[in-house]
């Protein structure tokens, strides 16, 4: 074997690993990288385990492996979805894209060519350009295809990339599609040395109409949005690189606003994040550098995205303070607002999850609309809207990180639409010089005082779900029945949710899961009480506690 000279031979009692450093397709960089790993390393990127899907598909590190992202897993994980695709569909068409990831328009390109080499047809983007999440998932409803793979990570580390498969309807797939491509995937021992042949013929591009019609059917999903109106107030916008760039102040100034300012240095795709450290639009720190904008330009609202813009997360300031709105806090303010607003011609119905808040339910009452709960990850809020969008009338779904859906025409989180939306509300607030705080506080003057929040806490272990694992099983052996004075009604696994539920007094709960694609151990907490002052001292009081037990 030849390499760099860079690292030392060394013995290596790993046969993938040796599979790896033996063939020919394997290239001196990668050679080099294997022999600079531990022990550890080699055994844990060089498993027999295929790459096993998520909360919202297969992500992991770059690297060689058959464990990390690189040429040869996305052959694999190509083949087993082409395998699976050609079950469902007898002549199947499958849209590829990708986000602002390194090398993700090469890998984009290698899952292309795999899926032509089982005679899969193929739509990319025009010029394999980058393109947001919902974009795509509006896409396979329109284009009418069977399905579609973005070669995205998300919010992940930057160091991370990914494989998101869609079905028919342009939802993520869900988990017995997913066992069974993992099932057609070649063996992990094999990965390096299989031969594909492509058909570029099978190989065509959309044009610029497909985003230009998203955004005309995003219009129709609007409530009070007067196109033709100018709407002048300043916005500050971070794409944090990604997927946003160039469409999302498109759509956005398509809508009237007229002042869409961009956090300049974040509005580039670039695959190195070099001005966003910290891209999660989730954490308060991804707004450091738009706040620097707003301060300049007089704003009262900022809107970040993450880099595959599914997510949306909203600061508005109120009484000269900035407040970074929650996933929840959203989800309240999108019901209240779409159920008190929009005329329905059927029953109306909310989708979200097991560990978002129960609040909405009060507002569901009033308006009579029906909520359906689901697992967390959007796979399965896209699937339970499928169950009933015929027979009624979708209004929101939503999860408590920061993800929703405001209207029919995709099957996943919309980071573009929510943006929409959520200036809407602010437009419609705006008029009557309230914010969206006073919003809030008039919903709760109605329905009652509400805190919540969802905490998360990152093990740093190369052994993260063993350890987590062991967190777990700590809360769910709790002897005492009560946490600072407050009863603990009943601790039971919620085994469609995957969480540990604890159900306090007065309607409160706090909710622990496992992150299925972070090393993050998560706590949520759903909190009521006579007003809000007390609710958001009870809150605060019980996060210092379980932090206390958790790192105790």
């Amino acid at each position: 074997m030849k390499f760099s000279g860079n690292v030392k031979s060394k013995i290596i009692n790993n046969k993938n690993a040796n599979i790896w450093l033996a063939s020919k397709n394997i290239t001196v960089k990668y050679k080099d990288l294997i022999l600079s790993m531990s022990e550890e390393e080699i055994d844990k990127f060089f498993s027999n385990n295929k790459l096993g899907f998520g909360t919202a598909g297969i992500r992991a590190t770059a690297g060689p492996g058959t464990n990390q992202m690189n040429k040869f897993t996305y052959q694999q994980m190509s083949e087993g979805f082409s395998k699976w695709i050609l079950n469902k569909a007898a002549d199947p068409v499958v849209i590829v894209a990708h986000d602002n990831r390194k090398n993700a328009d090469y890998y984009a390109m290698v899952v292309a060519e795999t899926l032509t080499s089982f005679g899969v047809k193929v739509i990319l983007y025009k010029d394999n350009q980058i393109k947001a999440t919902p974009i795509v998932s509006y896409s396979v409803r329109s284009a009418n295809a069977d399905g579609a793979i973005i070669v995205t990570a998300s919010h992940n580390p930057k160091n991370y990339l990914g494989f998101k498969v869609y079905g028919r309807s342009g939802g993520q797939i869900l988990d017995d599609d997913a066992n069974e491509i993992i099932a057609n995937m070649p063996e992990c021992e094999t990965i390096v040395n299989n031969r594909y042949t492509p058909n570029h013929d099978l190989i065509s591009y959309f044009d610029d109409e497909i985003t230009e019609n998203y955004f005309l059917a995003s219009h129709r999903c609007l409530i009070k949005t007067e196109l033709n109106r100018e709407k002048s107030f300043p916005v500050i916008l971070t794409p944090h690189h990604g997927t946003a760039c160039y469409d999302l102040p498109k759509l956005l100034r398509s809508l009237g606003y007229s002042n869409i300012i961009l956090a300049a240095q974040q509005a580039n795709p670039d695959s190195n994040f070099t001005y966003s450290p910290s891209f999660n639009p989730e954490e308060k720190s991804s707004f450091n550098l738009s706040l620097k904008y707003a301060e300049k330009y007089g704003a009262s609202i900022m809107l970040g995205v993450d880099p595959d813009s599914d997510r949306l997360a909203v600061a508005v300031k109120h009484n000269n303070r900035w407040h970074y709105l929650t996933g929840n806090e959203m989800g309240i303010i999108f019901t209240y607002y779409v159920l008190s607003n929009k005329k329905f011609n059927k029953k109306p119905f909310i989708v979200s999850t097991f560990v978002s808040t129960n609040y909405i339910d009060r507002i569901a009452e009033k308006y009579n609309a029906d909520v359906y709960r689901t697992p967390t990850g959007f796979k399965w809020v896209g699937a339970e809207m499928e169950k009933y969008i015929n027979e009624k009338d979708f209004v929101v779904g939503f999860e408590e990180a920061i993800g929703s859906l405001n209207s029919d025409i995709g099957r996943d989180k919309d980071g573009f639409q929510a943006s929409a939306l959520a200036l809407e509300v602010f437009d419609y607030l705006f008029q009557q010089e309230l914010t969206m705080i006073d919003y809030l506080n008039i919903i709760f003057e109605e329905f009652g005082a509400w805190s919540g929040e969802t905490v998360s806490y990152k093990i740093e272990s190369l052994n993260w779900k063993e350890e987590m694992k062991e967190k777990m099983d700590k809360f769910s052996r709790i002897k005492n029945k009560d946490i600072l004075g407050i009863r603990i009604e009943k601790i039971r696994w919620n085994e469609r949710a995957q969480a540990l539920e604890w159900f306090l007094e007065q309607g409160s709960w706090i909710k622990f899961r496992l992150s299925g694609t972070e090393p993050k151990f998560k706590m949520y907490f759903d909190i009521y009480g006579p007003n809000k002052e007390i609710t958001d001292k009870t809150l605060n009081s019980l996060k210092s506690e379980l932090e206390f037990m958790l790192r105790s």
